[in-house]
């Protein structure tokens, strides 16, 4: 018997819809409703798996659930996962996309790659499956947007989209049921495993106004054998997408967004995210000391446009030691070397030069992607079912970025005799004239601060990535009422990503000291425009070749994994029904392995063999790649040993006060060899009044286990500066929000194996209302909390804790200092020579929200319509201080020092108020014609960098729509064609203060798109 009794409406929607639109609504929505036969009950109960352990029980009503069936899937045309979920509303920012806000660094997930973010708790919070159990990991992490840690994700893009037969998003926590990282819910994908049929599609598709063209073909076969006993379900698709240049779009094509801005905000020059480290070398001369190559051709802070007027040194100023600057040409240009670095006129210089780097940035990279699936079953003659899968995944893609600067811990020495050393020896040919007497007749070696070498070229990056899944199982039956179900899981997913046309220090320190063919680091500048990242005139290549080389980062994650399922649906009887019960165990091992090149893990680091302040053979950087910092390689695994319980309680049926009361109770056990153990209840309650109404509750208890990066990641280093609040405070020049500067030093960030499960409570209410078989309305509340989520201290909040714990005659063992440079008078302490910090469990997360839904359908003359309303509301979304932090807010640091890790995100950059989708589709009565209009609305949400009187900016609302018309049986049976237009109204997304312009975990950068897609099933 069935634990909830269903609308037709739902039997409607679970038997297939054939409208796309309506499916990106409805099926977040499609929940157990109302009555329905017996006959349909059945049917319902094999269809719903996730939110249960126990076979043929259907809690559907239980649990908000949502369903995309074959026929759904067929109508969207969809070939990437991300297209199947994205328009939810309950699915949140995606954390994991190839356009996400311009951060396209080396460590940074990169690629064909998407992920689930329900209820924007953050990705790796949702579980995914594929047929309800487990699957690896995408290789490469991806840094929170809220909590600046490494997260990971399943890739959605790699799950095989043809031949599925369902797609099941339960959207309520379920740790008790499926273990760690269910904490906001779980996507089960569930492939087709009988039937003997087939489908081929072919859509293409282009975007006006950009060079984006797209090709796809899938298809699925099912076949089946010996009478029936064997099941073969073959799936595959390939698609191929040609890429966007960040130039292409207005919205991206300047990293300087402040014109887009409404009038009162075009002020804040946050809004300018080009970058101050232009291709201008800042170097630092002996005895001279800093400085600054820049254009003479310059007046105020503009650039002369069109065509430069190539100054005199009467315009460029005074000329020789006793001046502040120097002239040469080089390039065909005028240049100046100034050494007054606090000048005024430095300051303006610097703002009309800086570099926007999206003139050579791509947006949406190439890409092509190969999906395959397979399934293999058997029916034994005892009943028992042997079955095994197969999924392979291949994806490419390419993109190209500006080539970088020297960061500060990048910096090298250059000798004297450099060939284009303007302050070179006498008898140089680029030596200055008039340098006698002021120079050296030797010159003056210099240190290399700052460069940027665009006359290369820009860096193209491939990333590859593939993963497969193999599986072994066997199902059957046991004794009268007990069903068993045990399966070997082995997966494997590799991401390989390499970036060429990189700068190797030590060699390019070499190739400058390669006297006379020595590579000119003052020609990377455009003549007629200082500004741009394209040299009109590149350097000969045979004078950069000796120091380009490939960056690799290699990455591997495997899942293995064994299981053993028994139920009973049966187990003993109540007056609405049999009890059913739950039993499983689980055992998984998971593993990471990164191994990047040895020129950037620290085992080739460079050493510069000039600089006489260091020790023969001191490791001057443990990264040898100009721009980027160390990444050490990474080997780590866990196991995990589970086992858990259920149990299904019809307690009444068709009694008064009760058509129905259902009740579900679970727990799980998990035990991680090395964060420990714990244990997950979960109960859920049912109750329907009469048939036309349901009220539905449910609490969980739910976990997520630190990931292998957060607990094993070795330390990586950056040189930067921080405040000295520990110094200021004792001094008397500073207190906890406000202190002096330390100067630089090295900041390491590094996992914690101290690290402990992040633990999580999750409620949740709703109602369900059916007047008519027409017309279902929906609402659910929910809330989540988790406590001690994994977060990191800044290094200037490191410096407040060190201070807080002085004040208590302590110190903070992560703040190291130089014992040599204390002064009792000047400097108590020492100064700050490195910061050793590691992630920790921080802050309290307590989120909030509602799910709206209204479904109504209705037939006439000229066919049937089918309307649905979906709404997500996020009330509330706060984080408190915890841990370390709880120290410094307490000490009287202001709240503003923790950032987003704080406070309420509710409208803040990523979580808007409100998500919502709608649509109406039509199906003609004859069933050859269908129309179909959908529509998404994103709430606002607002920029905390960009402000006006204390007002910040708020990126506007957006709604889209979809429109397609569908054709069945054009060409003969089984046949259709389908033409659709997506962005129908050309919206550009909201402008944001990104390096894109926009915000790419929440809005698409496609504009008008038309496609036009054929199918053929047979």
């Amino acid at each position: 018997m069935a634990l909830h009794k269903r609308s037709k409406l739902s039997s409607l929607f679970a038997n297939g819809l054939t409208s796309c639109c309506s499916l990106l609504v409805m099926a977040p929505l499609s929940m157990a409703f109302a009555e329905e036969s017996e006959d349909e009950a059945v049917v319902d109960e094999e269809i719903v798996a996730v939110g249960s352990q126990i076979k043929g029980v259907n809690i559907a009503g239980t649990l908000p659930v949502t369903q995309l069936t074959a026929d759904d899937i067929s109508a969207t045309g969809a070939v990437d996962g991300e297209d199947l979920v994205r328009s939810i509303p309950q699915i949140g920012a995606v954390g994991f996309t190839e356009t996400r806000g311009g951060t396209t660094g080396v460590n940074a997930a990169r690629g064909d790659v998407s992920s689930i973010n329900l209820r924007s708790i953050g990705d790796g919070n949702t579980l995914v499956l594929l047929n309800g159990r487990r699957l690896v990991l995408h290789p490469i992490t991806q840094t929170s947007s809220i909590d600046g840690v490494p997260v990971t994700a399943v890739n959605v893009n790699a799950l095989p989209v043809a031949g599925l037969e369902r797609v099941e998003v339960l959207r309520d926590g379920a740790g008790a049921l499926y273990g760690s990282d269910a904490v906001a819910g779980v996507v089960n994908y569930v492939v087709k495993k009988e039937g003997d049929q087939g489908r081929f599609n072919v859509r293409l598709g282009t975007e006006t106004g950009t060079t984006r063209d797209d090709i796809s073909v899938s298809g699925f076969k099912t076949f089946q054998f010996n009478d029936g006993a064997t099941f073969l379900t073959v799936s595959g698709s390939f698609d191929s997408k040609d890429g966007v240049l960040a130039s292409e779009y207005g919205f991206s094509s300047n990293e300087d967004i402040r014109g887009l801005l409404p009038e009162r905000f075009q002020d804040d020059t946050s809004g300018d995210n080009r970058t101050t480290l232009d291709f201008l070398p800042r170097l630092t001369y002996d005895v001279l000391g800093n400085l600054q190559l820049r254009p003479a051709n310059v007046v105020g802070n503009q650039i002369s446009n069109p065509t430069p007027t190539f100054f005199g040194p009467d315009q460029c100023g005074d000329t020789g030691i006793d001046g502040n600057l120097f002239t040469f040409e080089s390039d065909g240009q005028l240049l100046c070397l100034d050494n007054d670095i606090g000048s005024e006129t430095l300051d303006s210089l610097e703002d009309a030069i800086r570099f926007n780097r999206n003139e050579v940035r791509t947006l949406v990279p190439d890409r092509e992607r190969f999906n395959f699936y397979s399934y293999l079953s058997h029916e034994l003659e005892s009943g028992t079912e042997l079955y095994g899968e197969f999924s392979y995944y291949y994806s490419e893609t390419d993109r190209i970025r500006e080539q970088p600067s020297i960061l500060s811990n990048g910096r090298f020495r250059v000798a004297a005799d450099y060939f284009w050393n303007p302050l070179g020896p006498v008898g140089s040919p680029n030596r200055l004239p008039g340098l006698d007497g002021i120079i050296p007749d030797e010159g003056l070696g210099f240190e290399l601060r700052e460069f940027r070498p665009v006359t290369l070229g820009p860096r193209q990056t491939t990333v590859e990535s593939d993963s497969y899944r193999f599986l072994v199982g066997a199902t059957g039956e046991w004794g009268e009422n007990w069903s068993w179900d045990t399966a070997l899981v082995h997966s494997e997913a590799n991401t390989e990503d390499s970036t060429s046309n990189r700068v190797l220090t030590s060699a390019l320190q070499a190739a400058l000291n390669n006297t006379p063919n020595a590579f000119n680091i003052f020609s990377s500048v455009n003549p007629n425009d200082p500004t741009s990242g394209i040299d009109a005139s590149p350097a000969d290549p045979s004078t950069f070749q000796s120091f380009l080389t490939t960056v690799v980062r290699d990455v591997t994650t495997t899942l293995t994994l064994v299981d053993f399922k028994l139920s009973n649906a049966s187990l003993f009887a109540l007056q609405g029904g049999d009890a059913a019960l739950g039993l499983g165990v689980e055992y998984r091992q998971e593993e990471l392995d990164e191994d990047n090149s040895s020129n950037l893990d620290g085992s080739a680091p460079f050493i510069d063999p000039l600089d006489t302040s260091l020790a023969p053979g001191e490791v001057t950087n443990p990264s040898d790649v100009q721009g980027s910092s160390t990444r050490p390689d990474v080997f780590a695994d866990r196991d995990v040993f589970s086992a858990y319980a259920e149990l299904v309680l019809p307690i009444l049926a068709d009694v008064p006060g009760a058509a129905s009361l259902d009740a579900q109770i679970a727990v799980r056990y998990e035990d991680f060899d090395d964060v420990g153990s714990i244990t997950r209840p979960k109960f859920a309650l049912s109750w329907s009044p009469i048939e036309q109404l349901q009220f539905r509750a449910a609490f969980s208890e739910g976990f997520r286990a630190p990931n292998l990066i957060q607990l094993n990641s070795p330390g990586t280093s950056i040189t930067t500066g921080v405040d000295d609040f520990a110094t200021g405070i004792a001094l008397g020049t500073g207190d906890i929000n406000d202190g002096p500067a330390n100067g630089n030093y090295v900041l390491t960030t590094s996992g914690n194996q101290n690290l402990t499960p992040e633990e999580s409570e999750n409620l949740s209410f709703g109602i369900v209302v059916s007047p008519t078989d027409d017309l279902t309305i929906t609402l659910d509340w929910w809330e989540v909390e988790s406590v001690g989520t994994v977060g990191v201290l800044s290094d200037e909040n490191e410096s407040r804790l060190d201070a807080v714990l002085r004040a208590q005659g302590s110190f903070n063992p992560r703040v190291i200092r130089d014992a040599s440079t204390i002064d009792p008078v000047t400097n108590p302490f020492g100064d700050i020579v490195q910061i050793t910090r590691s992630f920790e469990n921080l802050n309290t997360r307590t989120v909030e929200g509602v799910d709206i839904q209204v479904e109504y359908s209705f037939d006439t003359d000229i066919g049937s319509f089918k309307a649905g309303l979906n709404g997500a509301r996020t009330l509330s979304f706060d984080q408190e201080a915890g841990g370390d932090a709880l120290q410094i807010v307490a000490a009287g640091a202001d709240l503003a020092v923790l950032g987003s890790a704080v406070g309420s995100q509710v409208e803040r950059e990523f979580i808007p108020r409100w998500r919502a989708s709608g649509s109406l589709s039509w199906n003609s009565n004859d069933d050859l014609w269908g129309a179909r209009l959908f529509g998404s609305f994103v709430g606002k949400v607002f920029e905390p960098t960009i402000t006006d009187n204390g007002d910040f900016f708020f990126l506007e609302t957006q709604t889209r729509f979809n429109a397609s018309v569908v054709r069945r049986d054009l060409f003969g049976e089984g046949s259709s064609v389908t033409f659709g237009v997506n962005n129908l109204t050309g919206e550009e997304p909201p402008v944001a203060d990104e390096s894109f312009g926009f915000e790419g975990e929440l809005h698409s950068s496609r504009g008008r798109y038309f496609y036009l897609s054929a199918t053929y099933t047979f």
